[in-house]
């Protein structure tokens, strides 16, 4: 009854609608891949550290559920790829629908317990969370040290990380006295800057 033409959902053909259709294509891609990027560097790296038992782990909550949350962007993508070719059918628009919010959901579900199970695993291996090195951003990753002892105030705070890097890969042994001096070193040359 119904034609191969008239299977299609009638949606506006003008430009604005095909650049907002480009536009939200290119934003859902670049937003994909910087998530896959971040998110699965990140969440290798953190494990990598706690095997390898560095003096810092960054561990962001975001990790997993940026990787879970990946399918949400596409299927935004995906329609509106069927809508700028205007071959957008009901079934389709529903399914997709469907599958962005099933993974959105799941996105918004995810953070809060694997946050949660994330800090308690972090801290089951002999970690100790460091306010000092840790930004207040909700979504940066919260440092977590393997001796409590080694975290001092300091500031900028992320200056004191790649110190803790060099020091690893040169084999030093760190002692609080050795990285209480390093982080007021650093914090009275960024004071000097401000003089």
């Amino acid at each position: 009854m119904t034609t191969q033409k008239t299977q299609y959902v009638e949606v506006p053909n003008d430009l604005k609608t095909k650049l907002l259709a480009i536009s939200a294509i290119f934003i859902a891609l670049s937003v994909s891949a910087l998530l896959v990027y971040f998110c699965f560097y990140g969440l290798i790296d953190s494990f990598e550290r706690l095997n390898r038992g560095s003096y810092y782990v960054e561990i962001s909550a975001w990790d997993l559920p940026g990787l879970v949350g990946l399918p949400f962007l596409l299927s935004i993508g995906y329609g509106c790829t069927l809508l700028l070719f205007n071959r957008v059918t009901e079934k389709v628009r529903r399914l997709t629908l469907k599958i962005g919010v099933f993974f959105g959901v799941c996105f918004l579900v995810t953070r809060p317990f694997y946050g949660f199970w994330l800090s308690h695993y972090v801290e089951s291996k002999g970690y100790h969370f460091c306010w000092y090195y840790s930004n207040v951003s909700m979504m940066t990753p919260n440092v977590y040290m393997n001796q409590p002892d080694l975290c001092y105030p300091v500031n900028p705070k992320n200056d004191i990380l790649p110190w803790f890097d060099e020091q690893e890969a040169k084999g030093i042994v760190l002692t609080p006295d050795r990285v209480k001096a390093q982080a007021e070193k650093i914090s009275e040359a960024y004071e000097a800057q401000f003089r």
